[in-house]
Order: C-alpha cells, then structure tokens, then sequence
C-alpha cells in the first residue's frame, strides 16, 4: 500500500456501535480510508448502513450477510470487526486466514483462553496489522493528563479514584436492549464491557494493575448479572510515575447521581479528568489549571489513524492485541476475586 492510498475497508457488523461510532469517524477521514463493503447477517441493517455511506460517498456501497463473503472479496484490504464479543475469535482467525489487516471492537474476547488464541494468532500473522478499537488509549484528555503527572504538576501521585456511575435503562438505552449484551456470555457483562475502558487508560497512565480486593453487586438483573463493581487495586507504576494504590467504582443501576471522573492525589497538588476536561489543582495555586482538550469523537478517529499508519509503515500499533488482552485479564481478575453482595 502506497503512502498517499486509502485503506480499503470492509465492516463486518453494523449494529449502534458501527453505526454511532465507527462509520462517523471513517467519515471524517475520508482521505485515509474508504470503506468498500459491509456486512451484517440482517438484511436491514446491512442495508441501512450500507446506504448511510453511499450517501456520503454519493455512490452505492455493496452489502452482504455473511461475513465470509466480504473476506473473499480481493477489494478489502482490511476490515474493522463490530460484533458480539464471542465472535471476535472466529471472525478475526478467518480475517487473518483471508490475508486481512484487523481491527477488532472491545473487549478483545470472552474469556481468557479465546484471548490466547487471539494472541497466537497474531503471532504467527507478522505481516498483517491486528489491534482492538480501544478508542481510551487515543483520547487526548488522558495524553494531557499523563504529561502533567510526569512533569510533577501535583508532586509524587500516591493515589488514583475513577467513579462512573450511570443509569443504564432499558426502556431507553439502545445497549440494554441489545440481547447478547444482557443476556451476556462473557463475565461482567456492562461492567466488563465499559470496565475495560477504565483499565485501559488506567494502565497507560500508571503501568499494569493488581487486583487487592473487590466487590460486585446485580442491583437490576434485567441489564444482566452484574452491574456494580468496587474495585481496589495496586499499580506498578510508568516512567515518570511511582507504584500507587487506587480504586475504581463502576455502577450502572445508579439513580440520581450521574458522573465519571477520575482523580489522582499528588503531594503537593491534584489532577482530575472529569468527561472530556482536566483540571490540575497545585498546591501554590487556589484556582485549578483548566485544559479542555481538542478531542471531538473521543479517540475514535485516533485508533483508526493508528490503523492507516501501522497498515503503511508496519510499525505496531499502540492498541496491539497483547495490551487489549492484559486489559480483559486485568478486568477477570477483578471479578473472579469479587465478594458478591
């Protein structure tokens, strides 16, 4: 693939988070990337999304409702895998075996071994790119917030807090009434699916986390058997920031009070990304330094840049499958060593 081409991309499940996520990102980077064919194994929303991006391209974009007839076709270079996470093994080994580049949704499998096998194959496929659409890892709020604890902005980080907490309702959430969502195969359910998220930046910004102890509660089973989560852990710490303890607390049942926001305690101040906005709070200083940072889809346009350019250069790309299975592994042990309430 030449510098200046556009990745020819196939989509492969065109449920909301193609929809809401991917296919707006792709558009803004029209230049970089051109999808050429989608699938879903309804004709609906195949056709849906199919004449969504014929709208922009202001031509017709082919559809089919089986995956392998997309990865037969010699005009996808690489396709981007929206699916039920306990199709993510069969679809991406197929990809891989048609001579496709991957670029798969989170979480990166069910379970443990389904992630293993994900890891062996991207081992014995060097020459093609594979990575997890983990768009925390491209969003720049976290990149701002990274560069102010290695400069010392709050002095030596000790201790790290991330509360979200929402309410996911059936009646109006779109997720919530995604069957293989409720209904999940994969432990943890919403809390695994958004936690890995958490666990992601988590770990960029402080290294790789151990589970001290935790607790998981079901306070509405109609979102599926887990929605509560507390969660203690202790990181390794990164260049720039030392070991530190912390805790995470997702809750998805949450009624009257809506937030996510992480906070990291320094000695000599603190730095708290709350949405999209980070404020650093010093010591020497009674009114925090602001930073809205210039992220206008939360990563999404990111990971597929990262994509393009692993495509082209073979460089390896920042989401590899290797830092998207410590994520999941990071995510079980946290669950596996729950009390239940």
């Amino acid at each position: 693939m030449k510098t200046g081409e556009r990745v020819r991309l196939g989509i492969i499940g065109c449920g909301i988070a193609a929809n809401e996520l991917h296919w707006p990102a792709l558009e803004r980077l029209w230049k970089e990337f051109e999808v050429v064919m989608v699938c879903n194994r309804t004709r609906e929303k195949a056709r849906r999304l199919a004449e969504t991006i014929g709208r922009t391209y202001g031509s017709d974009v082919p559809y089919v409702l089986d995956y392998r007839d997309l990865l037969a076709a010699e005009d996808v270079s690489a396709v981007s895998v929206i699916l039920p996470v306990e199709l993510n093994r069969e679809v991406c080994t197929a990809a891989a075996v048609a001579g496709k580049h991957i670029l798969v949704e989170k979480p990166i499998a069910e379970n443990e071994a389904s992630a293993r096998a994900l890891l062996r194959l991207e081992e014995q496929c060097p020459h093609l790119v594979m990575m997890v659409a983990e768009n925390y890892r491209y969003r720049t709020v976290f990149e701002d917030l990274a560069g102010a604890l290695r400069s010392g902005a709050i002095g030596s980080p000790y201790f790290a807090e991330w509360r979200i907490w929402r309410h996911v309702d059936p009646a109006t959430n779109p997720y919530a009434r995604t069957s293989w969502r409720i209904q999940h195969r994969y432990e943890g359910g919403f809390v695994t699916d958004g936690g890995v998220h958490n666990v992601a930046a988590l770990r960029a910004l402080l290294g790789d986390l151990t589970t001290v102890g935790s607790i998981t509660m079901s306070v509405n089973p109609e979102i599926g058997r887990t929605d509560t989560l507390a969660w203690l852990f202790r990181s390794e710490g990164r260049t720039g920031v030392p070991p530190m303890s912390g805790s995470v607390s997702i809750g998805f049942s949450v009624s009257g009070a809506e937030v996510d926001r992480l906070t990291i305690l320094g000695s000599r101040g603190a730095a708290e990304v709350d949405g999209s906005t980070l404020r650093v709070f010093g010591a020497d200083s009674e009114k925090p330094h602001v930073v809205y940072p210039a992220e206008n889809d939360a990563g999404y346009s990111g990971e597929y840049r990262d994509f393009r350019h692993s495509i082209l250069t073979g460089e390896r790309p920042k989401s590899t499958f290797g830092e998207a299975y410590n994520d999941l592994v990071t995510m079980l042990e946290a669950l596996d060593s729950a009390a239940t309430v």
